[in-house]
């Protein structure tokens, strides 16, 4: 958990006040776009079906964008001190390649990051076992694994993952540092 995430505003750049105002087949194909069944162009096309052609390309994309928010505080000092002590840091998300370009581009502690595994590479999405799978078979079992969903824990707990739900970065810090001795 690096960054805040808010849903809504991408959904009010597109004029939707709330979700159940949405066509059922956004969802859908954001979830193909997110787990790499379709191409960004294929989700722009579509999307400009669904919203009616109101949009161009590049005005889809940043509505896409802005349901993305700003590091969480604290999360690059972190990511700071972590790096210094030789862990690396992996990006693990359920994600687009729109979503993750914007992310690197956009997030300070993304120079911190030296890998990822992203759902749209995978075709998988946590807490499904493929996406952890992937991240097992490019960089072995994380010594230490955090998210902010409780489903999402819970599959890592399921692998053997040392996993710690986010709810601060205080937390974080201290969870992390309890355990680090035992990592390497």
């Amino acid at each position: 958990m690096c960054l805040t995430i808010h849903a809504g505003r991408c959904l009010e750049a597109l004029g939707y006040s709330a979700d159940t105002e949405v066509p059922p087949e956004f969802h859908a194909t954001c979830d193909r776009l997110e787990r790499g069944l379709i191409s960004t162009e294929d989700w722009l096309s579509g999307f400009k079906k669904i919203t009616g052609g109101h949009f161009t390309a590049t005005e889809l994309a940043c509505a896409w964008n802005r349901i993305l928010g700003d590091e969480i505080p604290g999360m690059y000092d972190f990511l700071g001190e972590v790096t210094k002590l030789g862990f690396r840091v992996i990006f693990f998300s359920d994600t687009s390649d729109i979503h993750i370009n914007h992310a690197y581009r956009h997030l300070p502690l993304s120079v911190f990051v030296s890998g990822g595994i992203f759902s749209y590479k995978t075709g998988f999405k946590k807490p499904e076992s493929g996406m952890y799978e992937a991240f097992e078979n490019t960089y072995g079992k994380p010594c230490f694994y955090t998210d902010d969903r409780a489903e999402n824990i819970e599959a890592g707990l399921k692998r053997g993952w040392h996993s710690h739900r986010f709810i601060s970065v205080e937390a974080l810090r201290k969870e992390f540092f309890r355990i680090s001795g035992c990592c390497g």
